[in-house]
């Protein structure tokens, strides 16, 4: 008769190894068929563990790759827009900020971050001449620049492991009222990344400088971005930001509290 001590023990490292725990090795002191049948489980088990590691191995290796391909893009676009030069890495600032803010688990913030990096790439696909246009873009040349937001998407969903940031990046532009581009979604319908990158994207935009309109300074763009709450941002994303921003920054906003 096989000793219950020993079965136990047997039962328990078979359902450690059904729950994904693969460190788990029987001990039987004993012949027959129990001890059998724990050196077969614990050759499962080795093969699972092994089999674990490669696979972090391998994803490791596939986000250092992947990794490797966001920042060839990006000084692509750099070299083509020098406006975009700097603007990608204030962008994912202020998004981890907001991110973190917010309380999104590190996953979530990662992807922000990855959104963020990549969410002007598709204006490799717009002409130079209108990306580096000294003064106000013509409808038509607008209508071109509108498009980046697609090609972006596009681009990003090509990316192994990526896909999931393509809908973030596509719908960076869209607006909280729903007269936003590339398919005018509203409110809750945009991705949340987008929200955030949106707010983001368009605090960098209005504090750097552009040819055609002058730079707005820190307080000015986060009034901006209040006036803007519930229209084209998300209100409540666009409160934590302006406050967030005024906690870790130092910059007074009259009505921050303010709804």
């Amino acid at each position: 008769m096989h000793d219950k001590t020993s079965l136990a023990r047997l039962i328990e490292t078979v359902h450690a190894l059904a729950a994904g725990d693969y460190r788990e090795r029987i001990q039987i002191d004993e012949a027959g068929e129990l001890s059998a049948l724990a050196a077969e489980v614990n050759k499962l088990a080795e093969a699972h563990q092994m089999a674990h590691e490669t696979i972090r191995a391998l994803n490791h290796q596939l986000k250092r790759t992947n990794f490797d391909a966001i920042m060839a893009l990006t000084e692509a676009l750099s070299a083509k827009d020098p406006y975009t030069r700097g603007h990608s890495e204030r962008v994912s600032m202020y998004s981890l900020l907001l991110s973190e803010s917010l309380g999104l688990k590190a996953e979530e913030i990662d992807g922000v971050h990855i959104g963020a990096c990549l969410h002007d790439v598709g204006k490799i696909g717009i002409p130079e001449v209108i990306l580096n246009k000294q003064g106000k873009l013509s409808a038509d040349e607008y209508k071109q620049v509108m498009e980046h937001a697609n090609i972006s998407g596009q681009i990003v969903s090509q990316i192994p492991n990526l896909s999931h940031i393509a809908q973030m990046v596509r719908y960076h532009h869209e607006r909280y009222d729903g007269n936003g581009y590339p398919d005018g979604l509203r409110a809750d319908n945009i991705p949340l990344g987008s929200r955030i990158l949106s707010i983001a994207d368009a605090f960098d935009a209005m504090t750097s400088a552009r040819p055609y309109r002058p730079i707005y300074e820190p307080i000015e763009a986060l009034i901006e971005l209040k006036s803007c709450c519930g229209t084209q941002f998300d209100p409540a994303l666009c409160e934590v930001f302006v406050d967030t921003y005024t906690q870790n920054f130092g910059e007074y906003l009259p009505y921050a509290s303010a709804s």
